[in-house]
């Protein structure tokens, strides 16, 4: 398993620091290659930035603005942790209208693979807790986002159904954002069941 980013090491960062960051699931090649296509179709539609082809993830949880230390604790735990077989479809592009967002994720009918996400979803914060995080209170939406800043008209009907596509994983891990000039950076700090660690 890989994620297509730099590498963090997290012992060489400020203790005290805080640093925005999240555990995220990552599609392999293909997946990121079907991604960006549907992100290019979908800004001739509402304009906005679309994500990076090698940035496409499915977020697992939100850690928002953290301390290092915390960070570093829980890299040092997630090499342990484990990734559950999924098969999962994207099958729908559809709108976060406040934050103007345009996502690709499954529709409704996975019961069982919306099902398994929901066990990790709650696994992984079962740990996080355990470690001093506190899990948000929003409903867990499985999707891959594709654009952000976009031109959302509020209140109409956004959602459409697209040609099934297997969202095949290819690693989850422990992301950190690290702002650049011109937009934020993301850098692997860990991974799940890998020695791949900056803790």
């Amino acid at each position: 398993m890989t994620i297509p980013l730099p590498i963090l090491d997290l012992k060489q960062c400020d203790a005290e620091h805080a640093m925005r960051a999240f555990i995220g699931w990552w599609p392999d090649a293909q997946t990121r290659a079907w991604l960006a296509e549907q992100a290019r179709q979908a800004q001739a539609l509402y304009g906005g930035r679309m994500m990076q082809s090698d940035h496409f993830h499915l977020t697992l949880a939100f850690l928002d603005s953290s301390p290092v230390s915390a960070l570093q604790s829980l890299a040092t735990r997630m090499a342990g942790w484990t990734v559950p077989d999924i098969k999962l479809d994207l099958t729908v592009r559809d709108v976060f209208e406040k934050p103007r967002v345009v996502w690709a994720g499954p529709d409704d009918s996975q019961k069982q693979a919306l099902d398994a996400l929901q066990q990790w979803h709650e696994a992984i914060w079962s740990s996080l807790t355990g470690l001093g995080w506190t899990q948000p209170p929003r409903p867990f939406r499985p999707h891959v986002s594709l654009l952000r800043h976009a031109q959302i008209v509020a209140g109409r009907a956004h959602g459409h159904r697209l040609s099934p596509q297997a969202f095949v994983g290819d690693g989850a891990g422990l992301i950190v954002s690290v702002p650049c000039e011109q937009r934020s950076q993301y850098h692997l700090a860990a991974m799940m069941g890998s020695e791949r660690t900056g803790a």
